[in-house]
């Protein structure tokens, strides 16, 4: 089944084309890419769109929404638009962040950053900011490149290397292992069950 895209931020998109192809789907289109208010504001119109010939996956970190719980993030995503959700509109928010479904892969985390497989969180959706968790441990990193693309240098300003997307890009799509990962991720478990219910 193609299935369209509606995505926070740049690094969902080869997370989404990761798990469209293990639960045997394709990519269609792609909106977004440009934050969370984006998906807030136009959430409503994206779900008067969606059909069962053309289903969309929405992608976005749990903790952006600042809602109580997913099932509220829903509702204030929705904006009311129907109180009950349908099959072919999978809104999923990845618990806390996307980085929370990127470590829960921890055999393929600890080899990529080169750390001990004891560094890597057992229940990565429990990180308070999975995000600052993976920078924490990619600055320890034996290896010079993986510190470089990933945590920022003393004199950056920002909170992650200007590489951070391109080399977490690349982690994705050569080392991410979604039936690995699934096992320490409720939220990526329950985004990949919905998907093969299509």
């Amino acid at each position: 089944m193609v299935i369209d895209l509606l995505l926070e931020g740049w690094l969902e998109e080869p997370v989404a084309d990761k798990l469209l192809a293990f639960c045997g789907h394709a990519k269609g289109e792609v909106f977004g890419k440009r934050g969370v208010r984006y998906i807030r504001d136009k959430a409503k119109g994206f779900y008067s769109v969606a059909a069962p010939d053309a289903p969309m996956l929405v992608l976005t970190d749990f903790m952006d929404t600042r809602a109580a719980c997913p099932p509220a993030a829903l509702q204030s995503y929705l904006l009311h638009a129907c109180p009950l959700p349908v099959p072919y509109f999978l809104c999923r928010f990845a618990v806390n962040a996307l980085e929370s479904w990127l470590l829960a892969d921890r055999q393929s985390m600890s080899d990529f950053l080169r750390v001990p497989l004891t560094k890597i969180p057992l229940n990565p959706d429990d990180e308070p900011n999975p995000k600052n968790t993976l920078i924490m441990l990619a600055s320890r990193s034996r290896k010079t490149s993986i510190r470089d693309g990933i945590a920022p240098a003393p004199e950056h300003q920002g909170q992650t290397s200007p590489n951070y997307l391109h080399t977490m890009g690349a982690f994705v799509a050569v080392h991410w292992n979604v039936e690995g990962a699934m096992r320490h991720s409720p939220s990526l478990q329950r985004c990949v069950q919905r998907l093969q219910q299509l």
